[in-house]
């Protein structure tokens, strides 16, 4: 489909806007009835904000199946357009659980059986939760790359070897969150590139 590629320029601009609604959360080290507080009268933005990662989770999968079918159609037979899809659905799948966590904040904010202990727990998980989908991104971005940086299709070279920099960097401490949010860009950019290419004709009937 034409329209494929756009999938990741929505889910891209979905995830911005979920962090920008769900706002700062609180520290690991606030108290329980601080966080159980804030989650109870910030249950709307926060159930907002986790209602678009699950959306832009899903789109990102399609992204990544379109990444694959473009991949695989300059690397038939190679074994990176996988890996590439496989670092989609992972990170997808982050941003779900991800999700479920801040879902059990919320759902939990108005029950008075449950303690500050298990909010501390929650909180710090939630927290913390972001190796699955930095990680996903950062793999499905390193595949890609290797995979453009060396044909020139169906990206740039430039945005390949810039995939590769960028899926590197996401693994190293303290640098990996401003890649992570550099990868944003690289996936508008690559949607761009993969959308404004000439379809290809299907063979002549023998």
């Amino acid at each position: 489909m034409r329209l494929g590629p756009f999938t990741g320029i929505v889910a891209v601009v979905l995830i911005v806007i979920a962090f920008g609604v769900g706002g700062s959360s609180p520290d690991i080290g606030d108290s329980g009835p601080k966080i159980k507080l804030y989650y109870h009268q910030h249950d709307a933005s926060q159930a907002t904000a986790l209602y678009l990662l699950i959306l832009a989770g899903a789109l990102l999968v399609f992204f990544a199946g379109s990444l694959r079918h473009h991949l695989s159609e300059s690397d038939p037979h190679g074994w990176l357009p996988q890996v590439s899809f496989a670092g989609g659905i992972l990170s997808a799948a982050g941003f779900w659980a991800a999700a479920s966590i801040a879902l059990a904040l919320i759902d939990a904010s108005d029950k008075r059986r449950v303690g500050g202990e298990a909010f501390q727990a929650m909180n710090a998980i939630s927290n913390d939760f972001f190796v699955p989908f930095v990680g996903g991104i950062a793999i499905m971005l390193l595949a890609a790359g290797l995979n453009t940086a060396r044909s020139g299709n169906p990206l740039p070279r430039w945005l390949g070897w810039a995939g590769i920099v960028l899926g590197v960097l996401m693994f190293i401490p303290f640098a990996g969150f401003f890649a992570f949010l550099a990868s944003g860009l690289w996936i508008i950019a690559a949607a761009v590139f993969l959308a404004r290419r000439p379809r290809t004709e299907a063979p002549a009937a023998a």
